[in-house]
């Protein structure tokens, strides 16, 4: 079986929430993270061929025979568990399931496929139960402790049936005291394992949340330097605005000589000027003419301009 694990799985998009669909960076994640488990299927399916090789190669080491009918059911239940397995990734069915990864249901598949080589093959059995640790090594980063005891239990108890079997059926050669010393060799092997693998699981589970927390802190870093960045650009602009106002606004100060009779303004040049004319080059104020009451009286004593003034 030929695995594409860099295609792109577009067919599972039916399998999706609504709230995926919507979100373009969850949909990139989630056909980044479902290429990764294309991958690590087609690392599986390796081992599957390894320990198929190795199956071959003790039959030609003449330490055991198997015939074709094992031989067929050999292949096609390793083919049939492998192309449902596929179908479920690039359909995206596999999303339906608590952990789409499928580890659980994959290691224990291969451990239930195993079993045919060990029971076609009793006496390279060590050989055989050797090539179950790279079959469980998969699980180490993805199962729990008690996930990883609840398959060694699984396997355990299929392996006892096995041994029941052989047993009920007077197979030549069975003796009980090695069988159930590979049977326990076999068990504590698989239940250190587990406690490593959890433990393993446990490490990368703490590194996953610390990561999280990490990142959250760094968004609201980020929220708050964006924010403070808003503010200066707004102070800056102030800045600029209020320096453009000052540019436009003439004011005055200081001393000013102005003359006591005539009300003349000395510039800064020495000439004297109107008042008018000099707040008018210094200001932004201008100016409206008209005559006051004494004035006007005192000017046009003969007319009632006063008056109405």
């Amino acid at each position: 079986m030929v695995i594409n694990a860099t295609q792109k799985p577009t067919a599972y998009m039916t399998a999706r929430s609504p709230e995926e669909t919507r979100n373009p960076m969850a949909e990139k994640d989630l056909e980044s993270k479902q290429r990764l488990r294309l991958q690590r299927f087609g690392m599986s399916v390796a081992t599957y061929a390894i320990m198929g090789s190795a199956a071959v190669l003790v039959t030609r080491m003449g330490l055991g025979e198997m015939s074709r009918a094992q031989w067929t059911i050999c292949i096609l239940v390793g083919l049939a568990g492998n192309i449902c397995f596929f179908l479920l990734f690039v359909t995206g069915r596999n999303l339906r399931f608590k952990d789409p990864s499928l580890t659980w249901a994959q290691i224990f598949y291969s451990a239930l496929w195993g079993m045919v080589i060990l029971y076609a093959l009793p006496g390279a059995r060590p050989i055989i139960l050797m090539f179950y640790v790279p079959a469980f090594s998969f699980g180490m980063l993805r199962l729990t402790r008690r996930q990883y005891l609840g398959l060694v239990g699984s396997v355990l108890g299929l392996y006892a049936v096995l041994l029941v079997f052989e047993f009920l059926q007077g197979r030549q050669g069975f003796r009980w005291e090695y069988e159930l010393f590979l049977f326990a060799l076999f068990g504590i092997l698989l239940t250190w394992f587990s406690f490593f693998g959890g433990f393993v699981s446990h490490i990368r589970h703490r590194l996953n949340i610390q990561r999280r927390e990490i990142q959250k802190a760094h968004e609201v870093i980020q929220i708050e330097v964006d924010e403070r960045k808003r503010a200066q650009e707004e102070k800056d602009r102030l800045i600029v605005e209020l320096r453009a106002a000052l540019d436009k606004v003439k004011t005055l100060g200081g001393l000013l000589p102005i003359c006591a009779s005539c009300k003349k303004i000395r510039d800064d040049a020495g000439y004297w000027r109107q008042i008018e004319s000099y707040i008018h080059d210094h200001s932004e104020a201008k100016f409206s003419h008209g005559i006051c009451p004494e004035c006007a009286k005192k000017l046009y004593p003969d007319l009632d301009i006063h008056k109405k003034a």
